[in-house]
């Protein structure tokens, strides 16, 4: 028999909120600074995220200072100095309209789920720190729905580590295997989640898929409306 499901994680950006939008903004916010095209920079912080990201999920980067490294790395491939990006990340990130970054079923779904689970958030750092994120999220009215909000900058660890989904689980007080994560990362958000015990939603917005595979306790979905659904399945005795 298949644990009720009891808590839900969600991954932030590209689940929650709209990832190319606040990249846009920061783009434009430093790219106002150093007085060159923000799509010159916008294709510059994609660049530096992939330099940077087999390293960051090969553990050779420290957790700790994944923000502080980025920015910096960013800043050499700008040619500028680290606290100029830092400085444009924040006017990127004051510019952002919250309303206009949350995906428009977030807020249906996430009524819909709060009066039956625990719901947490569970997201990475890169170039903003996690209070950029916090900040949104209670600008835009949702903070209120979640019982805890995680980020690697804060909590010192980051997806796919394991620890980070135990550390959800113990601020709620309820079991992994009762657990479900949501994301669109299949290294990070699932592979971390499914390493920890927990059951996971596969984000793939636009695909137009659904599909659960009980056995590995898996869900792809292509919009969060399709997540209490899958949790249902997923939740099914087996015969």
């Amino acid at each position: 028999m298949s644990p009720k499901l009891k808590l839900i994680s969600f991954d932030a950006w590209n689940t929650l909120l709209r990832l190319d939008l606040i990249t846009e903004s920061i783009a434009a916010g430093i790219g106002s600074l150093l007085n060159i095209d923000s799509r010159s920079v916008c294709r510059k912080m994609i660049e530096t995220y992939e330099e940077l990201r087999r390293k960051w999920l090969l553990g050779e980067l420290e957790e700790q200072s994944i923000l502080r490294i980025a920015q910096a790395a960013l800043a050499d491939n700008l040619d500028t100095s680290p606290d100029l990006i830092s400085r444009g990340v924040a006017r990127g990130a004051a510019m952002l309209d919250p309303r206009k970054v949350v995906y428009p079923e977030v807020r249906k779904v996430l009524e819909n789920l709060s009066d039956r689970f625990c719901l947490v958030v569970i997201s990475n750092v890169f170039y903003w720190p996690g209070s950029y994120t916090r900040l949104i999220l209670e600008k835009a009215g949702l903070a209120g729905f979640f019982k805890a909000q995680l980020y690697a900058d804060e909590v010192g660890l980051s997806k796919p580590d394991k620890r980070i989904f135990v550390k959800a689980s113990l601020l709620c007080g309820i079991d992994l295997e009762c657990s479900i994560h949501v994301g669109d990362s299949l290294a990070e958000d699932i592979g971390g989640a499914l390493s920890a015990g927990m059951k996971a939603a596969y984000l793939r917005r636009g695909s137009g898929r659904f599909q659960v595979v009980r056995e590995l306790g898996l869900a792809l979905i292509s919009d969060l409306t399709q997540l209490e659904k899958a949790i249902e399945l997923l939740s099914e005795e087996q015969i």
